[in-house]
């Protein structure tokens, strides 16, 4: 009928626009049923996009991944020894992920770094004495 076509040596053959038609309507059906996972993975992407690359990832095998271990601080162990904890806290490693690329160091010298802010934060000087001068120690 009128959507095939006969060529030169008889065969029938389907009109193109009917396969453009086609293969449409079946895109359209496989994004309808998978449309719950691709808003899952756009929202991944805008939240990845508006973090800098940075997702909140957690696990110990993570943490390698973004190269937060070092020979002084194997994670590798913490994997074959199946510690049962999730990983290393998620606001230390997004700290020290920034020291990292803010100021060009190393994981050991950024975590360096960043457990001196934190001491110093907390008011504990560097040789790790509190630096309240009503302290007194023996």
């Amino acid at each position: 009928s009128w959507s095939y076509y006969y060529d030169s040596d008889g065969n029938s053959r389907v009109k193109s626009h009917h396969v453009l038609l086609l293969s449409v309507i079946i895109a359209a059906l496989v994004i309808f049923h998978f449309r719950h996972k691709i808003a899952e993975a756009h929202d991944r992407y805008r939240t990845r996009r508006r973090s800098g690359g940075y997702l909140g990832l957690s696990g110990f095998q993570d943490d390698i991944e973004r190269g937060l271990t070092s020979s002084t601080f194997d994670l590798e162990q913490n994997i074959a020894s199946s510690d049962s904890r999730l990983g290393l806290l998620e606001a230390a490693t997004q700290e020290i992920t920034r020291i990292m690329r803010r100021e060009g160091l190393t994981f050991d010298q950024a975590r360096l770094a960043y457990t001196q802010r934190q001491l110093d934060s907390n008011g504990i000087d560097k040789d790790g004495v509190p630096r309240d001068p009503k302290l007194v120690t023996f």
